[in-house]
């Protein structure tokens, strides 16, 4: 039986946060006026570290290491390493207002067959010009990369790329902003992995020790156009 990308996340948050929270989901905040820095090539906005979500399994429910980037109010926030301040139609409006063209390649079939062993759909990648994605941590004199952040076992790294996908954005109401595999839900996905690697457990991707500063510190999360 199929099931939906919601219904997979409102059983992690019924888990994890209890009925009352859980309803919290189904709320549609107001958009936050957070601000996005936009520079020449780049764009750059503040979030909040949430290892412990990003990497919380709950007895086979849940997304670990799936949702790098989420918007703080988004239905996948309770999953990502970071919650941003600002909205992820706020980081595609600012990424295309650099001229930025989003590859558009995904339909919600990609995620919605990817138990289904006939259907090619999961097994498209992520399409769309490259990004790359930097974070700003306090104290810190360098930006960090993804590959000095995560761990990634199955050794294929990172190639991210700007797929856009706000046609996608209403049915899912998941705030992604940047997910680690070629997700239809992200704006910025990665190439290097699909919706049925995920599915096959191709890698597991995790925090490095001692890299990020505690949960709840403030860093920058950066974008910079390739």
């Amino acid at each position: 039986m199929k099931s939906s990308f919601r219904n997979t996340l409102l059983l992690a948050g019924l888990a994890a946060l209890g009925v009352g929270a859980a309803w919290a989901l189904f709320r549609k905040p107001a958009a936050p006026a957070g601000p996005i820095r936009i520079g020449d090539r780049e764009i750059e906005f503040p979030a909040t570290v949430t290892r412990k979500s990003f990497e919380r399994e709950l007895l086979g429910l849940g997304m670990p290491g799936y949702h790098l980037i989420v918007w703080q109010d988004g239905g996948a926030a309770m999953a990502s390493l970071f919650r941003a301040e600002v909205t992820d139609v706020q980081v595609l409006d600012a990424l295309e207002s650099l001229g930025a063209k989003p590859g558009n390649a995904l339909g919600m079939d990609t995620w919605e067959e990817r138990k289904d062993k006939d259907s090619k759909a999961p097994d498209k990648v992520i399409a769309g010009p490259p990004v790359e994605v930097l974070v700003r941590v306090p104290g810190r004199p360098a930006l960090l990369t993804l590959g000095q952040i995560l761990q990634d076992p199955g050794g294929r790294g990172f190639d991210m790329r700007f797929g856009g996908h706000r046609a996608n954005i209403p049915k899912w109401k998941s705030g992604c902003i940047v997910c680690l595999y070629s997700c239809p839900g992200s704006k910025v996905g990665n190439a290097r992995y699909t919706v049925r690697d995920w599915v096959n457990e191709r890698t597991k991707f995790r925090v490095k020790p001692g890299v990020l500063p505690e949960d709840g510190t403030r860093v920058g999360i950066v974008f910079r156009l390739r």
